[in-house]
């Protein structure tokens, strides 16, 4: 007791020394009041998941400028053909195999005949082989109002020209007649105002006012705009991408959530049908899997008259096929991720918790371990675009993806290949645009991995 005593004078003596060498009282000591405690608190605003999520997202300037690119490649794709008066699929006859911002003859006379005209219509530009308008009823649209007017007889090759600042005159001009010096062999045709649009009666043609829109991408040997053709292919991935992900998300939620729920021997068997899928070779089950789907889908197309089944066939054989594709064989990686984010949560004690309440694996996989597994189905699903994006253009390539004429940036890039030393332009356009759009996916899946999982992170 008395070395304790001893020891606790001498604790007591050193810190009266240590407090009156620093200027210490016993006062500075003290418990701190509720308000001192409450100033000493620094206060932040609570921040959730997905905004965290988002502030990380955008601290990755190589995923945001991916985001930006792939935001400008899908206004080129689903906006860019409303801006062009180009289709994927009509032919130019006048204007096949020209260059980038080249113009074809008829379209220089057309320009020159702008230069004596408000709006003007060449039979020359029409698309289809048939460069010509028969008699019949015909109505265009100028300044906000639609006309009308009849052909006699069949104009073979000519101008509508459209002169704003005389009394609505309309004239023919043969083509033959054309001189460069500007004059024409006016003959004018009899029109009519129509009161809002036009019947099925009138053939309805585009007139083109002050310019005539270039040929951007140039045009292939029908005579196709080849920017047209890459907006809708651009169009078609992005679908196809986006669809098939979706489709490969809730089989393989499904599936791997179900495995690692129940566990036991249910696990083992559906996590050896996982393995078997994984030990054929994908390539030649995609390939087998068109050949042999072609045929039995477009008879069904033909021959059903179910509403579903009737829109599915608007979209062809080729990409219902890929669809058909990624739901047998796409799923198995989505399922092993899901199992592994499931084996893990149902430990957790609000599973346990929801399992002795009485709910039923249905619900607690819904309620429970799907909500929690949010993060690694978000960006599972976005690294899985890109793939199905380029499965279908190396299916398109090979000549069993889009069905013609429907553009795909893989079916161009085939088109392309036998004329590559010639007009490599054609295969230049639509392979930048698809390398840009599957790299542009990866970037933007590895930093929504990073920015929902930092644990992840490299």
């Amino acid at each position: 007791m008395e070395k304790k005593a001893k020891k606790y004078n001498l604790f007591h003596t050193k810190v009266d020394e240590i407090l009156s060498a620093n200027e210490f009282t016993s006062a500075d000591f003290e418990s701190a009041t509720a308000k001192e405690k409450e100033a000493m608190v620094e206060t932040h605003k609570s921040v959730s998941y997905w905004r965290d999520a988002v502030r990380r997202f955008k601290n990755n300037s190589v995923s945001m400028v991916a985001l930006v690119v792939v935001i400008l490649l899908t206004l080129f794709a689903f906006a860019g053909p409303y801006m062009i008066p180009y289709s994927y699929e009509e032919q130019y006859r006048g204007s096949m195999k020209l260059g980038p911002f080249e113009y074809s003859e008829s379209e220089q006379m057309a320009k020159q005949t702008l230069q004596d005209a408000d709006a003007v219509f060449s039979t020359a530009l029409m698309p289809g082989s048939l460069n010509s308008l028969r008699k019949g009823d015909f109505a265009f649209r100028f300044q906000g109002k639609w006309y009308q007017f009849t052909l006699s007889r069949t104009m073979r090759s000519g101008y509508l020209m459209i002169q704003a600042d005389e009394a609505e005159p309309l004239f023919t001009v043969k083509e033959d007649d054309f001189v460069a010096g500007g004059s024409y062999d006016k003959t004018p045709v009899a029109f009519t105002v129509i009161d809002g649009k036009p019947t099925d009666a009138n053939v309805t043609i585009i007139t083109m006012s002050k310019s005539i829109f270039p040929h951007v991408f140039g045009t292939d040997s029908a005579g196709r705009d080849i920017m047209s053709r890459t907006m809708y292919g651009a169009r078609v991935s992005l679908l196809i991408g986006v669809i098939a992900s979706l489709i490969v998300l809730v089989i393989g939620a499904i599936y791997g959530s179900i495995s690692g729920l129940i566990g036991g021997k249910v696990d083992f068997v559906m996590m050896r049908i996982v393995e078997l899928i994984y030990s054929v070779p994908d390539v030649l089950i995609v390939l087998l899997l068109q050949v042999v789907l072609q045929t039995p889908l477009q008879i069904w197309f033909d021959t059903s008259s179910i509403p579903l089944v009737r829109a599915l066939s608007t979209l062809g054989v080729g990409i219902v096929s890929i669809f058909i594709t990624f739901a047998l064989l796409y799923w198995v990686g989505m399922a092993r991720i899901i199992r592994g984010q499931v084996l893990m949560l149902k430990e957790q004690e609000y599973v346990t918790a929801a399992t002795v309440l009485g709910a039923s694996n249905s619900r607690i996989i819904r309620k429970h371990l799907l909500p929690n597994s949010i993060g690694q189905l978000v960006v599972t699903t976005c690294l899985q675009i890109p793939s199905a994006i380029f499965l279908e253009s190396f299916l398109s390539f090979l000549g069993l993806g889009i069905s013609a004429p429907m553009a795909s940036l893989g079916s161009m890039c085939s088109d392309a290949i036998d004329t590559i030393t010639v007009y490599p332009y054609r295969l230049l356009f639509p392979a930048i645009i698809l390398s840009l759009l599957v790299l542009s996916l990866n970037l933007v899946g590895d930093g929504m991995r990073d920015a929902l999982d930092p644990r992840l992170k490299k």
